[in-house]
């Protein structure tokens, strides 16, 4: 099963592609066959259906987000990845809700040493 399907997430696309357009150094691609957003090459959220991942999250960033009913570790292929979050968003203007995280994780990206 695809991780995105652009019927039903493109909405989704549309309204972070909206927010992290006007950062500084973000290019976007297509990983996993989903949309994915990257700065300075390091990863920092792709856009699924259902809604998003952040990549680039601190523990201490990852353990307050995941207090979040709608957010947990992201299951890819049956294992969990515990070093990315998934958000489930169903309604694109509840991206607002997880700005601070968004910024968090390109912030994490942007400032990885090369």
């Amino acid at each position: 099963m695809p991780y995105y399907a652009e019927p039903e997430a493109g909405d989704l696309r549309e309204a972070l592609e909206e927010i992290v357009r006007a950062w500084p150094g973000v290019i976007t691609k297509k990983m996993f066959g989903a949309p994915s957003y990257a700065v300075g090459g390091t990863l920092f959220a792709v856009v699924v259906t259902g809604g998003i991942i952040l990549t680039r999250l601190s523990e201490e960033e990852k353990a307050s987000l995941r207090k979040d009913p709608e957010a947990d570790y992201f299951t890819g292929h049956g294992r969990v990845i515990q070093k990315w979050v998934k958000i489930a968003i169903q309604d694109p203007a509840d991206l607002g809700r997880y700005l601070t995280f968004i910024e968090a994780s390109y912030r994490a990206a942007r400032e990885r040493p090369e």
